[in-house]
């Protein structure tokens, strides 16, 4: 008999933490097992990748994680449906989470749970929809509403913001108490039924997602605020991505100045990177609107002994598809989301900031001689 999963839709603004709220909700989750589908604007799906991660540094090997393909809305459904049936007729699952990308209204996907009619594809045998959760910018968010008398908000962000029943606004250690009032005062007037949530690093507690939320009606456009479902509905801005991949070090102080420079129609940057000076540490970069950030991410596997790497036959296998001799998995892998012309142009900027060819003939020893403005990376004490 199939068992109808509870599912949690998780979106939000470009860069605001929907994946750091994942992390935090898997780390305390002492129930069954969990399936996450992940969707990603970028060519490498780096959320999907971290959250698989998590899970294995968890030993929580029943999880299943995977990346929902880069089609349109309708084979993405008809690849979400397959797997919610999948699942339900198994039971090895207590429930379902999928976050979407910055540029897909969690609302919209909603929809399916409760089809309209007419409409072919439906979710509900499967799958029973809890809440759908909207990540909101604290600092993102007040310099759209809060520093003048116009709003900046479009209609696509208004609606991701009036179709969530739980919206949560993240990194309020960004902003003061007057600003971050401001915002939680916006959030719910732009959606008196939602319950708004304040934190700093996606820690939300854990009755917040076992509630049931007010979902939209159907028939009502998703996330429109009560429109007719015949009304056109808010389309997300036309942004483009693109996947940066080198396998030469970053001269940190040139990647400092590319890092942070103004680069406009530049919204979102996220992935690893390698820097000269520190060869033994992946680096994690996030580069929002409004804020940069660049730490240690964990430690390259070609820098641990052999005994150390997976011996999993499929993490093995990524690992061989990063790996190029002589400094194995070391790369550079970026994901760069904007307005579409600007970033062919950012190639070369990135190139710039490799090694030349010179610097890279040098001995790794004396790479560490180089220029590096960044702050040191606490790795658990590592560096």
């Amino acid at each position: 008999m199939n068992r109808r999963l509870p599912v949690t839709l998780v979106g939000g603004f470009l860069g605001a933490g929907k994946t750091s709220l994942l992390h935090h909700f898997i780390s305390e989750h002492r129930g069954g097992h969990l399936a996450l589908l992940v969707e990603s604007p970028g060519a490498v799906n780096h959320d999907a990748k971290a959250l698989h991660g998590l899970c294995g540094a968890m030993r929580r090997e029943h999880d299943a994680v995977l990346e929902i393909p880069s089609e349109d809305e309708a084979a993405q459904v008809a690849w979400i449906t397959a797997r919610l049936r999948e699942w339900s007729t198994a039971g090895h699952h207590e429930q379902v989470l999928i976050e979407v990308g910055g540029t897909t209204n969690a609302a919209r996907l909603g929809r399916y749970f409760a089809p309209l009619p007419g409409q072919a594809e439906t979710l509900a045998p499967w799958a029973e929809l809890r809440q759908i959760v909207c990540v909101v910018d604290a600092l993102d968010f007040f310099h759209m509403v809060g520093t003048s008398l116009s709003d900046a908000l479009d209609d696509f962000q208004r609606a991701q913001i009036e179709g969530a029943s739980l919206v949560v606004l993240n990194k309020c250690d960004l902003v003061d108490d007057s600003q971050r009032a401001l915002c939680t005062n916006r959030l719910r007037a732009l959606n008196p039924g939602a319950l708004v949530i304040e934190t700093a690093y996606g820690e939300i507690p854990e009755e917040a997602w076992s509630r049931r939320g007010p979902l939209p009606e159907p028939g009502k456009r998703p996330g429109g605020a009560g429109a007719n479902a015949g009304e056109t509905e808010p389309v997300p801005p036309a942004l483009g991505s693109m996947l940066y991949r080198a396998y030469r070090p970053f001269h940190p102080a040139r990647f400092w100045e590319w890092f942070n420079a103004d680069h406009p129609g530049l919204l979102r940057v996220k992935g690893l990177v390698w820097l000269a000076t520190r060869s033994l540490l992946v680096g994690g970069v996030s580069r929002t609107r409004q804020q940069n950030s660049c730490g240690g991410a964990g430690i390259w596997w070609a820098a641990l002994p052999r005994e150390d790497w997976p011996s999993e036959t499929e993490a093995l296998r990524r690992m061989q598809e990063t790996w190029r001799e002589p400094y194995g998995d070391r790369r550079q892998e970026l994901v760069l989301i904007g307005e579409a012309a600007p970033l062919a142009d950012l190639t070369r900027g990135l190139d710039a900031c490799l090694l030349n060819t010179e610097e890279f003939a040098r001995p790794l020893y004396e790479w560490s001689s180089l220029p590096d403005p960044f702050p040191a990376w606490d790795l658990n004490g590592a560096e």
